[in-house]
């Protein structure tokens, strides 16, 4: 049976696996759950699991009943398992990912921003410690299961889907009338707000496409993006044959999370099948006028250095003043944008060169912020 600890347990990601094990009486025991804050959430999923190790990452809640630990240090040090799911929404799930790695401890990763901001510094330090990365985003789930089938040295390209988000089809002169209640309307995933904002500017396609660099060693030109709005087929690889496979599925995180913390393909029906009855899909190419973000995450994959950090950096800041409708919709990207105009042309090599990199660029996010 896996022993897992869960980080970020209250979120989407974690509710979803803890649902899929207790419903589907998965071979995984939960040995550690971790939340930022919100420790009653906590509380009554520890009890449904019995689970005794607790982390709060930002409160110093205590209860008798659960031992709390002072630091996810101590945390990971006390509490055993094969394997870590990083559920952390954001730029913080970084110190949790170089954490759980320091710990040799592998990664079922659904914090796209640790690629995103670490880039190769913490696959050199995955690599050190002898631990395994593991995928958990549908796409990059996916995009492995087809390596894994077809081979890495077969295959020409990598096709990620995107759904579009809620703006494909608006026209680009009502954008300016987007609100949040607006943005918040995804048509196919529910997902956290944050989250759910960046797949309607396509900034959650543009971080896709630079983890997917990181982790598959594909180079900008060799990964594509098309849009496909049912949400069906998760990702695809093209062969240097011209043959293109997929991985097809209903929209739903349960197969990805569980397949990553078992390393292998499950006998229990996961997710409903697909029913091709009624199936009807659909592709359209980016809009990059519309959508510039997602252009932008080409041109930061050319650079590479300090940009990815700033650009995701950026990004946080800028979601976060709109969600507070401190900017407008258009706003945002703007931000993004000009935020990426100065100058991050430096390496990134460990934390510390990350943090400063973030700093900086959030500094000069919010100086664009009215």
């Amino acid at each position: 049976m896996k022993k897992v600890i869960i980080l970020g347990a209250t979120g989407s990601i974690g509710t979803t696996c803890l649902k899929a094990i207790k419903e589907k009486n998965l071979p995984i025991q939960i040995v550690g759950m971790s939340a930022n804050e919100n420790f009653l959430d906590l509380e009554k999923l520890a009890l449904n699991f019995n689970v005794k190790n607790l982390f709060l990452s930002n409160s110093n809640h205590i209860d008798s009943n659960f031992n709390y630990f002072k630091s996810l240090n101590e945390f990971l040090d006390d509490t055993f398992c094969d394997i870590v799911l990083n559920g952390i929404a954001g730029f913080d799930g970084l110190y949790a990912t170089i954490e759980s790695l320091k710990h040799k401890r592998d990664i079922a990763l659904a914090n796209k921003e640790s690629v995103v901001t670490g880039g190769s510094f913490i696959f050199d330090l995955a690599n050190k410690n002898n631990c395994s990365i593991i995928p958990v985003d549908s796409e990059h789930s996916a995009i492995k299961a087809l390596i894994d089938s077809h081979k890495r040295n077969n295959i020409k390209s990598l096709i990620i889907t995107a759904s579009g988000g809620p703006f494909r089809t608006l026209d680009y002169s009502e954008f300016k009338y987007i609100n949040v209640e607006k943005a918040l309307n995804h048509p196919t995933w529910k997902m956290g707000k944050k989250i759910t904002i960046d797949s309607s500017t396509l900034a959650n396609k543009a971080l896709e496409v630079i983890e997917a660099s990181y982790l598959f060693n594909f180079n900008a030109k060799d990964i594509e993006v098309t849009i496909h709005p049912q949400s069906i087929i998760h990702s695809m690889v093209r062969l240097f044959d011209g043959a293109i496979y997929s991985q097809m599925g209903t929209p739903n995180m349960t197969l990805p999370i569980i397949e990553a913390l078992t390393g292998q393909y499950s006998n229990n029906e996961l997710v409903t099948p697909l029913d091709f009855s009624s199936l009807t899909l659909s592709f359209e190419k980016p809009d990059y006028i519309k959508f510039p973000l997602l252009k932008t995450a080409y041109d930061i994959l050319e650079l590479q250095k300090g940009y990815p950090t700033a650009f995701n950096a950026a990004n946080e800041v800028a979601v976060n003043a709109f969600l507070n409708q401190q900017i407008s919709y258009l706003e945002l990207q703007n931000v993004v944008l000009k935020t990426l105009e100065s100058d991050f042309s430096f390496s990134i090599n460990c934390y510390d060169d990350v943090l400063e990199t973030d700093n900086k660029a959030r500094r000069i996010a919010r100086s664009y912020i009215s």
